[in-house]
This record gives structure tokens, sequence and C-alpha cells, in this order.
């Protein structure tokens, strides 16, 4: 997602599969920690999906998610 300052900040696109029904961030920075992850690269936000956008060679389609995470941060901006 855009950041101001960073530039950049972490955010990730998550498909969920049964029986997975819903997902945190607290779960995702809980399993990260127990992973043993550096604390910088863990997502500030998380975004469930029902699936990712890919090419016809099946490569995720990251301009497209970029697009939509600031077209989410631009509502909820407006909405507030």
């Amino acid at each position: 997602m855009p950041d101001e300052r960073l530039g950049e900040r972490s955010c990730a696109y998550v498909v969920l599969k049964p029986p997975h029904l819903s997902l945190t961030l607290e779960e995702v920075i809980a399993f990260f920690s127990r992973k043993r992850v550096a604390k910088y690269k863990y997502p500030e936000r998380i975004v469930i999906v029902e699936k990712l956008p890919r090419t016809a060679s099946g490569k995720v389609q990251k301009f497209l998610l970029r697009q939509d995470i600031i077209e989410r941060l631009r509502q909820e901006h407006t909405a507030v």
C-alpha cells in the first residue's frame, strides 16, 4: 500500500481455503512470529479475496492488487 513517508507499506492479499472461514491480522502476526520472520516484514493489513487476479500464464497481476488497495484506502478515507 502507498505510504507518504516510506513509499510503500506491506499489505497481504489472502485467499482462504476450506476449512478456514476467516483470518485476522493478529493470527498472521502470531504465525510470522512463530516462524521467526523479521518484524519489518509483517503485513500491516490483510485483505481477504476469493481469488487473486492472474495472467493467462498464471502469474499474479500485482498491479491490479496495488490499484485495489489504493481504491480501498480512498473509500475508507472518504467514509471517515
